[in-house]
Order: C-alpha cells, then sequence, then structure tokens
C-alpha cells in the first residue's frame, strides 16, 4: 500500500467509521432483541433491554472482555446468572417453575456469607448480568447487604419481583445497587392477575412499585407468562398497553413451558404456531418507538436471536446452591457450597448437551430434551 492509498484509507475510516459503528451496534441488538431501540438512560448510558449491560457502562465492557477471552481460551463462559435467593413466596402462581421442582423445605438456604461468596466466584467467571430471583426475592432480609457486595464495574443487577413489597423496598435496593426491575404481571387487570398468583391485591401493589422504581431512574420491565390460551383472548397486547401506559421500559415474554405447576401440560409441546403468532405480533409494538422494548423470550431462543444458551453462557443457581443449565431446567450440575463454582461451570457447559447453544426455543419446550432437563435434582 503506497502512501495515498494509505491517506485515502484513514481518511474513510475518519469520515465513515462513526455510522459504521452506529450500524453495528444496531445491527447486534437487532439480532439478539429483534429491535434496536433505546428504551432508557440510565445514569447516562443507554439502555436497549434489562437483559444487557447499559452499552458503554463498565458492565459492559466486562460482556465485550469476556467475549474475546472466550474466543483466545477457545472456551464457554458464563455471561448471565439467575440466583434464587430464596424458597419461599407470597403467591401461589399457576405457572411458577420453583415451586413443586426445584423447592425443598428439607434443605438450607444459603447463608449471607455463602450467597456473597458465590457472587465473587460468578463474577471471577465473567458473569456480567446477574438476575436475582426466588422463590419472592424481597422476602430475604439480607438481600441489601447481599447485593451491596457486588462488584457493579462487572456486572450489572436485575430483580425480579412480584411486586408485593416493591413499594417499600424500592429506595434501599437503588442504594444497595440494582440497576433495574421486572416486575411480574401475568394479566392486565387486577381480578385475572391475582386469581393468577392466588395472591389478593398483588396486581395493585406491583403497579405501585413500578411508579416508585420508575421515580428513582432505574430501569423498568414487565416480566409476564403467557399461555396459548391467554395469547388468543387478546391478554398480551393488553399487557403491553398496561406497559406503555405506565411509562414502562420493557416487557418480557416467557411463553408458558411444560415445567413446575405445568409439567402435565404435554401439549405445550405440541402446538408452537401460536409463538411464531406472537413474535410476529411483538414487531408491532418493536417498531413503534411509542411502546416499551418488547422480548419474546422464544425468539432470543431461536436460531434468529442467540438460541438457548443454558449451560453455554448462562446458568441457575438454586438457594441451595445447586447449580443448573436455567431456571426451567433441573439437571444438576453439582453444588457450590461443596466445590468451586468453576467446576460445576465446567462439567456442565462440556456436556455435549450444552456444549453450544441449541435453536427452537427453550430445550425444555423440546420433548426430546425433556428427560434429561428433569433429572438429577437433589432430594436433600
Amino acid at each position: 500500500m503506497n502512501l495515498w492509498q494509505k491517506i485515502k484509507l484513514k481518511w474513510f475510516i475518519i469520515s465513515h467509521g462513526l455510522n459504521y459503528s452506529v450500524n453495528f451496534v444496531e445491527h447486534i441488538y437487532k439480532v439478539y432483541l429483534n429491535h434496536n431501540k433505546i428504551i432508557h438512560y440510565r445514569n447516562g448510558y443507554p439502555v436497549y433491554s434489562l437483559s444487557t449491560p447499559a452499552l458503554f457502562s463498565p458492565p459492559s465492557a466486562n460482556f465485550f472482555t469476556r467475549l474475546l477471552f472466550r474466543i483466545i481460551q477457545n472456551k464457554n463462559t458464563p455471561n448471565l446468572m439467575s440466583f434464587a435467593i430464596n424458597d419461599v413466596c407470597d403467591s401461589k402462581c399457576e405457572h411458577c417453575s420453583f415451586f413443586g421442582r426445584i423447592d425443598n423445605k428439607k434443605r438450607k438456604v444459603m447463608t449471607t456469607k455463602e450467597a456473597i461468596g458465590a457472587l465473587k466466584s460468578a463474577q471471577e467467571l465473567g458473569v456480567s448480568v446477574i438476575n436475582f430471583v426466588g422463590g419472592e426475592p424481597l422476602l430475604r432480609e439480607d438481600l441489601p447487604e447481599i447485593i451491596s457486595s457486588i462488584d457493579k464495574n462487572l456486572s450489572t443487577v436485575i430483580l425480579f419481583t412480584n411486586g408485593s413489597h416493591l413499594l417499600e423496598k424500592a429506595e434501599i435496593l437503588k442504594q444497595s445497587g440494582v440497576d433495574g426491575v421486572y416486575i411480574s404481571i401475568d394479566a392486565a387487570g387486577a381480578i385475572k392477575h391475582d386469581k393468577i398468583r392466588h395472591n389478593r391485591g398483588v396486581f395493585n401493589k406491583a403497579i405501585q412499585g413500578i411508579k416508585k422504581v420508575k421515580q428513582l431512574g432505574l430501569t423498568t420491565g414487565i416480566s409476564c407468562v403467557v399461555t396459548p390460551e391467554s395469547f388468543k383472548s387478546g391478554e398480551f397486547d393488553k399487557i403491553v398497553e398496561l406497559a406503555k401506559k405506565n411509562g414502562v421500559h420493557e416487557v418480557l415474554v416467557f411463553d408458558s413451558l411444560p415445567v413446575g405447576q405445568l409439567q402435565s401440560r404435554d401439549d405445550l409441546f405440541k402446538n408452537q404456531n401460536w409463538i411464531e403468532d406472537l413474535i410476529e405480533r411483538s414487531k408491532i409494538y418493536n417498531n413503534d418507538k411509542s411502546y416499551p422494548g418488547v422480548l419474546i423470550y422464544a425468539y432470543a431462543t431461536s436460531h434468529r436471536g442467540a438460541g438457548c444458551a443454558g449451560g453455554t453462557s448462562y446458568f441457575y443457581l438454586s438457594p441451595y446452591g445447586d447449580m443448573s443449565p436455567c431456571d426451567f431446567n433441573g439437571q444438576y450440575f453439582g453444588n457450590v457450597l461443596k466445590e468451586p463454582l468453576y467446576a460445576c461451570w465446567e462439567r456442565m457447559t462440556n456436556d455435549p448437551i450444552y456444549h453450544s447453544s441449541t435453536w427452537g426455543g427453550c430445550k425444555v419446550r423440546n420433548s426430546k430434551y425433556k428427560k434429561s432437563c428433569n433429572q438429577n435434582i437433589p432430594k436433600k
């Protein structure tokens, strides 16, 4: 390359580099989320989804650094984890994947020290997004202390809650370092929602909690479970409209899975046409900037998104320290109280089923994986 060619190349990079960077970012999020709109600015950083670190934030830098080292090491490392911080809840949801499958009252929940230690080990392994789930996380009194221990330069912290205690605990969550909150809403009206969750008054409490966390500047999402029946009746659209009305930034939609309380629903293996209709329907809202971002779990775990990444770049930690590929998959790969977290992860991600992402949505929806996804759950 002669001098003139070098000068032309440098000028091209200067004049086109910024637009190329914007296009690159937009394509990344379009593939992963099925949209590329910024849903919120948190502390000045653009947020595309609660499920990813805010762009250009320190946890985002950690995420991209770890992607590079996955290539260098030629080894899977996790970028996201869900930590079931307790095994108690004040709701009894019809679709719950925890109760009736993972919970075991004969076992002891991790202590504060053990939970903090597990989170530190997870961050050392590369986790850049930490989801707190349950049970109902806000029923654990030492939750703020546990959250405060997390290195916020490495990971963004997200909380999933039914909202029953969110109003009174929102401020301490903010002080502890929570970045975003998903509030569970499964119907757009109080009567139907409270019936699904067998918890009278929880809908109104959830709405109050949404308003409070928004006021505090946290990224706010609604998490919902949609069944074939509720989608057909238009409940999905009503929930998105409810989210828009309340200024929610994102709606995360899980299609009902045959696990936990719904494990006898074999029809959920067979009829999946409605899920494609759900994905198509979400495009209407994602193409309209006046609506919140809509992330369909079935899209993200399909060939169009990241695929089902449980055990590949994501893991679930039970209240007792057991590691599994995800919230819905109970296959057991070790206990972090008995051996190092990285050893449990390596055992899982080296398993042929989890060594790479799979297409076709969540593995537990595929009858091919049903047996493996529900075996080896510890009983003691």
